[in-house]
């Protein structure tokens, strides 16, 4: 995610230090006249899309989690907190009780 987005351009080393290749490979953008400082510009991009990205998925998150938490809908009842998730919802009574209940064959 983001370390993706930050290592796209700090590892952009086609033409040099100072100059962004991004889409074209490894020859600069904007060749044969490659402008000196457009990795600069480049890394500010990216940290702009990683900031775009992380709000646009806090936007949404508070969207439909918010409501939900004020619903009362994110969170079981004190009853079935205090047996526990496991003992009150995801195990049948019987499913893991150990009996003998072997027949003799005479």
């Amino acid at each position: 995610g983001a370390w993706g987005t930050l290592a796209a351009a700090l590892f952009d080393w086609g033409t040099g230090a100072d100059f962004f290749n991004g889409w074209s490979g490894w020859s600069c953008v904007g060749a044969p006249d490659c402008a000196s400082g457009a990795w600069g510009e480049a890394f500010v991009a990216n940290i702009l899309e990683i900031i775009t990205i992380a709000s646009w998925t806090a936007f949404f998150s508070i969207l439909i989690f918010l409501p939900l938490r004020l619903a009362g809908l994110l969170r079981a009842d004190d009853e079935t907190q205090s047996k526990g998730m496991d003992v009150a919802k995801h195990s049948p009574s019987k499913a893991y009780a150990m009996t003998s209940n072997t027949v003799e064959v005479s």
